[in-house]
This record gives structure tokens, sequence and C-alpha cells, in this order.
């Protein structure tokens, strides 16, 4: 007689969703970890957009801003499903993520179009300098076809990333004051001057991302409320 398939038991379906925050955390250390170090690194120019800035660095500007093209998206999208695993059912999360989500790939873009932009106005094997330095001096006084990406970018991955701080203090999932450490670091971005000490600030923002993978690998879900 042909014994009736066993459905799966609802401990064994647990354990199979068990592995997606593992696999969400992943990417979201790593991907943060690669845009922190970039961050600290900053090779390119401090909000000087001119051609005796991009020239001695053109080339680790461009790969600078290329490894944050890659880690800064996967980060942001990773947090925004980190934060809706660990506060399911929170609206804060979901708009969270989505703000987070296309506010980090805008951003890289915007900050990848400059510094490609930069290493090729300063190939003096196809431009001249003088007329390099002219066409960096237009870009600088018509920024709008990259302002947006980089402006609307910055803040709109800002704004998600608060939501998301939102979201896990009230789920309670990880420790308190882990949200309240992201919040104030990503307010204190507006609040800093530019340079080094920005740096340090917008890196420590990206860290704390790290912990909230170290969080969602070991903390367990909260239940919608």
């Amino acid at each position: 007689m042909d014994r009736v398939p066993r459905l799966p038991t609802v401990a064994a379906m647990t354990t199979e969703r068990s592995f997606a925050p593992a696999l969400v955390a992943v990417p979201l250390a790593a991907g943060a970890a690669l845009a922190a170090a970039v961050v600290l690194w900053h090779p390119g120019p401090h909000d000087d957009i001119s051609y005796a800035a991009f020239a001695p660095v053109r080339d680790s500007t461009w790969i600078g801003t290329l490894l944050f093209l890659v880690g800064l998206p996967v980060a942001a999208a990773a947090l925004g499903i980190a934060g809706y695993l660990l506060a399911p059912g929170r609206r804060a999360a979901a708009i969270g993520a989505v703000c987070a989500t296309v506010g980090g790939a805008m951003f890289a873009a915007g900050t990848f179009a400059l510094g490609t932009i930069g290493w090729y106005v300063t190939a003096t094997d196809a431009i001249p300098a003088d007329s390099g330095t002219a066409l960096v001096r237009y870009i600088d006084g018509n920024l709008g076809h990259v302002a947006p990406g980089l402006v609307g970018g910055f803040l709109l991955f800002n704004i998600g990333v608060l939501l998301v701080a939102v979201a896990l203090w009230r789920a309670g999932s990880v420790p308190r004051w882990l949200p309240i450490a992201l919040a104030v670091l990503t307010v204190a971005q507006f609040a800093v001057p530019a340079g080094r000490v920005l740096d340090v600030v917008q890196a420590a923002q990206l860290t704390s991302f790290v912990v909230i993978a170290w969080s969602l690998r070991e903390t367990r879900p909260s239940s919608p409320r």
C-alpha cells in the first residue's frame, strides 16, 4: 500500500525560512563594509570640482567611485530587506526599504558619473589641459545633469535609513542603542562640515549596517504588532 506523502512540518518550514536573514546579512555586511572603506579612503576631491583637484587622483577617484557604485546599492537594498525582516508589518520599514534602495542606487550612480567625467576630462592624451580646465569649469557651473542623482539620491537614501531606524526601534528586534545611533549618525551628516569629519561620520553610519547584519543573523525576527 502506497504511503501518503508527509507534508512539511511547521518546524521544518521555520528552519527553511530562518536561512533568509543569514542570506541578507552577508550582502548587507559586505556592501556596507566596501562602501565605508571607500568613504574613508576618499581618493577624490572634497567639494572641489576643478581640473587641478581631479587630475592628480583621476585613476584612484574612478576606481573608488566604481567600488562605491557596487557597495552602496547592495548595502542599501539589503538594509531595506533587513529592516522589513526585523520589523515585519511596519509601514516605516517598507517605505524605508524603497527609499533606501532607490536613493542608494541614485547616489552611487551620480558619484560614479562624476568620477568618470573627471577621468575623461583630465586625460591629457585626448584633451589638452587648457581645454580640460575650461570643460571642468563649465561642468562645475552646470551640474544640473549630475545633481539630481547626487543630491536627490543622497536625501532619499538617508530618509530611507531614518525610516528603517524608526521601524527597528519600534519593533525592538535589535538592541535599542543601534537604531538610535543609526539615526544620530544619519542626521549628523547634515550638521558636520565637509571633509574628513564628514567622511568619518558617513563611514560610521555605514558600519552600523554591519552591526544590523550581525543582529539580523543572531536575532529572530519579531512578529507584526
